[in-house]
């Protein structure tokens, strides 16, 4: 039997961030052997290229300007299931797709437009299904239980030896310069302990302490390794702080954008990361102090842990795959 095509359509670079890319290219990953994954997006980086040809079976490039739109939905044959992630998807838009015959699946944090799609996933913690506005026939994929995670964050792994104590990774957009001030209270408070920073360059082009570790371009394997070698984390509440959930790595978290706050108040509610606020406006000091202070608290340490893998159980890939089959 020839298998089903899925059309997965979303974005990313360093001014809308990588998160929109990440998870679609996971969900990919989840389907790539029941179905025939097509990754559709606008100028794609040379990393996104081969993240993509690791996982898709093919690859469409669409025009930067707003003709990407018309130019998609003339590709689409009606045969297939079309996976949209972005905000600027209309409900007008998700009704275009369904009139060509295909099936669709929005993915969302956003709940701010009426949904149309036969199916909505939202994987952050906490998500109450009477904030969407649907049509009857529109399934809801809420929490941690449809989590969009790349392979490697769905194992059971060993515990590793810890090689730093803090890892400081604001995803594919950083634009208050979040990890530069971190960075720089790092240095201000004569911290010495080891740090794994990930991103694409220095901050501000300092020259950074022999104690930090640079890293950029990471694939979801060494994301994973880093989370499991480090002892505390600081991430923004989005699909990272997801990963480090899976990867059971304690953090403290903040949001700088709005689509970040509902998971940022259910994480912490939930007690799987501290809360810190606001990023942009919390002092680089404030967050690295809570940090020292978090590192000297062990029982913290371990009730974190615990309280993620109660959360979130690496068995995400297997209900969705269910679901798309279904389809």
């Amino acid at each position: 039997m020839n298998k089903g095509t899925i059309i997965f359509r979303a974005d990313g670079d360093p001014t809308i961030g990588m998160g929109h890319f990440t998870r679609t290219l996971a969900l990919a990953e989840m389907l790539n052997e029941q179905f025939n994954c097509i990754f559709a997006t606008r100028q794609p980086s040379e990393y996104q290229i081969v993240e993509i040809e690791k996982i898709c079976h093919g690859r469409i490039d669409l025009p930067e300007d707003d003709s990407h739109f018309e130019d998609f939905l003339f590709l689409l044959k009606g045969d297939e299931i079309v996976v949209l992630d972005n905000y600027y998807f209309s409900t007008d838009y998700q009704r275009a797709i369904k009139a060509k015959g295909c099936k669709l699946v929005c993915i969302d944090d956003l709940h701010d437009k009426h949904f149309v799609a036969d199916l909505v996933i939202n994987h952050a913690p906490g998500v109450d299904a009477s904030v969407y506005s649907k049509e009857p026939n529109t399934r809801l994929l809420l929490g941690f239980e449809h989590a969009l995670l790349r392979k490697v964050f769905l194992q059971n792994s060993e515990e590793e030896k810890k090689k730093y104590e803090l890892m400081i990774m604001m995803g594919g957009a950083d634009p208050a310069n979040i990890s530069e001030k971190i960075i720089q209270s790092v240095i201000g408070q004569e911290y010495n302990g080891r740090i794994a920073l990930v991103k694409n360059s220095a901050p501000g082009g300092m020259r950074l302490p022999d104690h930090v570790g640079l890293f950029h371009y990471l694939s979801a394997s060494e994301v994973f390794r880093l989370m499991r070698k480090s002892t505390l984390g600081i991430f923004p509440s989005s699909t990272t702080a997801i990963e480090a959930c899976a990867a059971r790595l304690p953090f403290i978290t903040g949001y700088f954008v709005d689509n970040q706050k509902s998971i940022y108040h259910a994480l912490v509610e939930q007690e799987l990361a501290y809360g810190i606020g606001n990023l942009q406006r919390c002092s680089g000091e404030a967050i690295v102090g809570r940090a020292i202070e978090l590192m000297g608290n062990q029982q913290k340490i371990l009730s974190v842990r615990e309280k993620q893998r109660q959360a979130l159980d690496h068995k995400s890939k297997e209900r969705i795959q269910q679901v798309f089959l279904n389809l």
